[in-house]
């Protein structure tokens, strides 16, 4: 009886043994995809920027507007209306003239939505603008 027990004893420390290298492996890629794994903003409409061949990098910017190829327009995170957005940003630059405001327009958006954006931020006294463009491979 006790040499069945010592059977069993050591047959589960010989699967425990096969299955700890299984399961280090599996933590290791996991640790591996969760760093390798690229993070990056979601925007909150559905914007395909224009591309241009510039390479200068776009700097990270406090307040970002986005507008949508069918004229939605997003102060950060929110989708707002026109009336709505335009009070918000005139807050927003109110409380903050100086600060730099990142423009991510749809390249298929009529551009007098932006010039529209463009005025609202010039009245509201914006000083630094900037249009967000994607860049575009070299020929």
């Amino acid at each position: 009886m006790k040499l069945s027990a010592r059977q069993e004893a050591s047959q589960l420390a010989s699967i425990d043994d096969r299955i700890m290298p299984l399961i280090n492996i599996v933590f290791l890629l996991l640790i591996f995809f969760l760093v390798a794994g690229v993070i990056r903003e979601v925007e909150p409409v559905d914007v395909d920027p224009p591309r241009s061949l510039v390479e200068a990098e776009s700097e990270i910017a406090p307040l970002t507007i986005y507008v949508s190829a069918d004229g939605h327009l997003a102060l950060g995170d929110d989708v707002l209306s026109d009336d709505v957005f335009n009070a918000a940003v005139t807050e927003a630059v109110i409380s903050d003239p100086e600060q730099a405001i990142r423009i991510v327009a749809d390249r298929n958006v009529d551009s007098t939505k932006v010039i529209t954006v463009l005025e609202t931020l010039r009245s509201a006294g914006a000083s630094r603008v900037k249009l967000t463009t994607q860049m575009q491979a070299a020929p």
